[in-house]
């Protein structure tokens, strides 16, 4: 009976992780579908056209999250040769509304011919998530600046706000599920990231300086032609 109680105990403390993971992840493509609607101009059909595209492939992102962790399973992914700077752009285009609402300004110089083994729609989550993360840290009128490194074997992405920042103590506990530094954050998306990460055989790690910057610093392996 205390074996059976305690596999129960698992099973739920498993469910009740997935469904924190689940609603984490549901907030970010929402939010970006209830920007554009927002700025939606019917009399602009260019604009309507081009915002519609965009909400469409932010539901079917939704839809494609809602079926990965139905199974309640360790997160899998699909690895895939893919452009990682086309990953960037899009994602920065995918988020145009959310900077341009707190008028962010956002820098990002393009590298050509940067290829990886990756899960394309899993890593615009990881990016999504740290985006947001900055956002969420700067001010009106703050500056997201990123920058893609490319070595023999591996690429390295830096993503630098100059916001709140965080404490020693904050970036030790940064990574620990459900530890968040916001007042209303449920501390999935930082151990959900470098879950994903990890998965790419690469790392995620912080630096940052409390009232200066917080960098976000992504180290993957490139695609390495036989």
């Amino acid at each position: 009976n205390l074996n059976q109680s305690l596999k129960q105990l698992e099973k739920e403390k498993n469910l009740k992780n997935s469904l924190f993971k689940i609603s984490h992840e549901l907030k970010n493509p929402i939010a970006v579908c209830k920007g554009y609607l927002q700025m939606m101009d019917y009399e602009d059909i260019d604009k309507v056209k081009k915002y519609n595209n965009i909400v469409l492939n932010e539901l079917n992102r939704t839809l494609d999250i809602m079926d990965n962790f139905s199974q309640y399973n360790k997160i899998s992914i699909k690895l895939d040769i893919m452009d990682f700077d086309y990953l960037i752009t899009d994602t920065i285009n995918s988020m145009y509304s959310v900077f341009k609402s707190k008028n962010i300004s956002v820098n990002y110089k393009g590298v050509e011919e940067v290829y990886i083994d990756g899960d394309y729609l899993r890593l615009k989550q990881v990016l999504i998530n740290l985006l947001k993360n900055s956002t969420e840290a700067l001010d009106d009128g703050g500056i997201i600046d990123i920058k893609l490194l490319c070595f023999s074997k591996n690429l390295e992405l830096r993503i630098k706000d100059n916001g709140c920042g965080m404490s020693d103590d904050e970036i030790r506990k940064i990574s620990e599920l459900f530890y968040s530094t916001k007042d209303k954050g449920c501390g999935i998306g930082v151990s959900l990231s470098k879950e994903i990460i990890s998965l790419h055989h690469g790392s995620l790690k912080y630096n940052s300086k409390k009232d200066k910057y917080t960098e976000a610093i992504i180290r993957l392996p490139l695609h390495q032609k036989v």
